[in-house]
């Protein structure tokens, strides 16, 4: 799963505590948390240092995210759930950090209906 987000707060620490709680559970998820539109490393230390959270933070190199992904730069928030080999499952978009919030619970369930998604070997 991939988060994108122009905010680092106290909103997107509980989107964030959300995925950690199906991640500890399931090592498979494999998150993490890119920063872009302004969101500084110096931002994410302070939610890191705050919540302790176990996905990993990162700023993107690129200032409005990898170009490939074709970000919307209205929304806030993005989050693509993929399962594995890449395809992705779901994908949301959110206006502002506190929407991402609210659906928080939503966003955790998609990550746990890719992992069970997963093609059997």
């Amino acid at each position: 799963m991939l988060i994108f987000s122009q905010k680092a707060d106290e909103n997107l620490a509980s989107l964030v505590k959300a995925v950690d709680a199906v991640q500890k559970n399931n090592e498979k998820l494999g998150t993490v948390f890119v920063g872009v539109s302004g969101v500084e490393a110096a931002d994410l230390e302070k939610l890191q240092d705050t919540h302790k959270l176990t996905t990993p933070l990162t700023i993107a190199v690129d200032k409005d995210g990898p170009k490939g992904y074709k970000l919307n730069k209205d929304a806030a928030v993005t989050v693509m759930v993929y399962k594995a080999g890449g395809a992705v499952t779901k994908n949301f978009a959110f206006a502002t950090s506190k929407d991402a919030a609210a659906k928080a619970s939503e966003v955790a369930e998609a990550a746990a209906a890719a992992l069970k998604e997963e093609p059997k070997k």
